[in-house]
């Protein structure tokens, strides 16, 4: 029986934060971030500033060129925390299945509500009345067979928008979008298929499982799934969660100490960023390392005190994997992961501001970045390498226009 998800998507999320705060901003063009007499950065943006060009992850001082008459906006990282607790209150009403995926979306499982609801899309009208009366925030939905669906879904609605993609129709609605749309398909992935005179996810369809497995390795078979709307991602519940982590397979087995350093980087940010979607904090890491013999080994480190921020379980991995790893020894796998979870909500009270909470505003903002484009969108210099070892500049934007 396939399986009906709901991607709920608040519209433009941080910037509606800020008009509900101060109305008089509503209609304007809009930027959250820092002001362009420095060096900040586009957090967010309304609709009237990005038909101007403006995208998030842009410098300021581009945005204003681009849009002079933006009104910027100091944004406020805890109210936009606080709403997205309450969001998730929302969404419980519909169905327990419900997994965050950033501060402004989350995941839905609808199956089995069938009971409650005529369809699918009375369940989101329904959502949508809740959380215009209680939150008073624009939201878009996708509905769809599959949670990858559900999101490209969701996006081709925006702003304000419901599209429904109902089971057997999930190739056809892919196929004319461009690949940059489909999740994994990051910036140098993209550059192999263009060269290949594939434009849309038909055309990576149309290629088949083998030849993208020849041309990707297994990821290759994770795409071709994903281009034909078969990818079977369960909703996980956030609070059936013991645990939380990420791992990586080389393609071939890698003793370069920059190249292992760099992906255990992305592998922490990618899990610190995977406990703030979820409004958790981890107070234990764990780091898994198989060798060219395939010998499996973890350590693990238990933190002062329990965290959600990069730098802390990134410290904490990278001193393990310096004690574990032999200088010029070949690893194969590497794979970060965060336990003894706990809610969120006190750490908020333990941020040293004023610096804690510009690196919390600097997190959330590359957080709803990656949300919106994939963990590849953007990264720490530290993460700056390719899966192939090469390095890439620090920071690098992937994917076409970057918006929260």
């Amino acid at each position: 029986m396939p399986r009906t998800i709901l991607h709920v998507d608040m519209d433009a999320f941080f910037v509606a934060c800020e008009v509900r705060r101060d109305p008089t901003l509503a209609g304007k063009p809009v930027i959250v971030g820092g002001r362009p007499g420095g060096r900040g950065v586009v957090a967010s943006c309304s609709y009237e500033a990005r038909r101007q060009g403006v995208r998030s992850a842009m410098p300021s001082s581009q945005a204003v060129r681009l849009c002079p008459g933006a009104i910027f906006v100091r944004g406020h990282s805890r109210d936009y925390v606080e709403t997205s607790r309450r969001l998730r209150a929302l969404f419980l009403e519909l169905t327990p299945l419900v997994e965050m995926a950033s501060l402004d979306e989350a995941y839905l499982d609808l199956t089995g509500t069938e009971h409650r609801w005529a369809t699918p899309a009375d369940a989101a009208l329904h959502l949508r009345e809740r959380i215009r009366q209680t939150e008073g925030l624009p939201v878009s939905f996708g509905i769809a067979p599959t949670k990858n669906v559900a999101k490209i879904a969701s996006d081709a609605g925006k702003p304000e928008g419901l599209v429904w993609v109902r089971p057997g129709e999930a190739a056809g609605f892919l196929a004319p979008r461009p690949i940059q749309h489909l999740r994994g398909v990051g910036p140098k992935t993209a550059e192999r298929l263009q060269a290949r005179g594939l434009r849309t996810i038909g055309d990576v369809a149309a290629l088949g499982p083998e030849r993208l497995r020849a041309m990707f390795g297994s990821h290759g078979e994770d795409l071709w799934l994903r281009a034909t709307g078969q990818d079977a991602g369960e909703v996980t519940p956030d609070s059936e969660r013991k645990s939380l982590g990420h791992e990586t397979t080389f393609d071939h087995d890698l003793s370069d100490e920059d190249s292992l350093l760099a992906t255990l980087s992305r592998l922490a940010e990618d899990v610190a960023a995977g406990l703030r979607a979820r409004g958790l904090t981890a107070q234990r890491v764990t780091l898994k390392l198989r060798d060219s013999a395939f010998q499996t080994v973890t350590r693990a480190a238990t933190l002062p005190t329990a965290t959600s921020h990069d730098d802390p379980i990134l410290e904490a991995a990278r001193d393990l994997f310096l004690r574990q790893w032999r200088r010029g020894s070949r690893v194969r796998l590497l794979g970060v992961t965060a336990s003894s979870l706990a809610d969120d909500r006190q750490q908020l009270d333990l941020i040293d501001a004023p610096a804690g909470e510009r690196m919390e505003a600097l997190e959330r903002a590359v957080d709803a970045i990656r949300a919106k484009h994939g963990q590849e969108s953007i990264r720490r210099a530290s993460s700056a390498l390719r899966r192939d070892g090469e390095s890439l500049p620090p920071w690098e934007a992937g994917g076409g226009a970057l918006e929260e």
